[in-house]
């Protein structure tokens, strides 16, 4: 009997919470969306940035911004890409066996500058020492051309 009435009441508390929900408009607009106040339909266009023009070896190297950043590029990359396991023409330049067989060789400007000795070997060193590692292979991973790209957010890095 407690369970007949319990099941009654339940469900009318399940019926009369349908009816009311219905009321609620639960609809969100497209400017409520995210954090932003725009619509998200709204394709905003970026400024295109502008890449160096400055010719391999034309250019002085960069300073870092800290000691582990990888270096800039300091020329343009367009005629060097794609990078695709069959074909790396940033090899062509900067692999180092091409620079060990060079007495006294320091880097000046107009010189390429080769890869360090971090850049060869295999993960966990399981490689030969000549092989360019896997995880290095793709140079624009990590290592971007100069632009005249405005900063997305405000640096405040010390």
């Amino acid at each position: 009997m407690n369970y007949l009435i319990t099941s009654i009441i339940a469900g009318m508390l399940l019926i009369s919470y349908a009816i009311s929900a219905q009321a609620i408009d639960f609809t969100v607009g497209d400017d409520e969306i995210g954090l932003s106040k725009a619509s998200v339909f709204d394709t905003p266009t970026p400024e295109l940035n502008v890449y160096s023009a400055i010719e391999p070896g034309e250019l002085d190297r960069m300073p870092r911004a800290y000691n582990t950043l990888p270096p800039q590029v300091g020329h343009t990359v367009d005629e060097y890409l794609p990078i695709t396991m069959d074909e790396n023409e940033c090899l062509d330049c900067h692999d180092r066996r091409k620079y060990l067989d060079r007495e006294g060789w320091q880097w000046q400007v107009g010189r390429k500058l080769p890869m360090p000795d971090d850049h060869y070997g295999s993960f966990k060193q399981q490689g030969g020492s000549e092989d360019v590692a896997g995880s290095r292979y793709n140079c624009t991973q990590c290592h971007v051309p100069m632009s005249d790209a405005k900063p997305l957010v405000i640096n405040t890095f010390k």
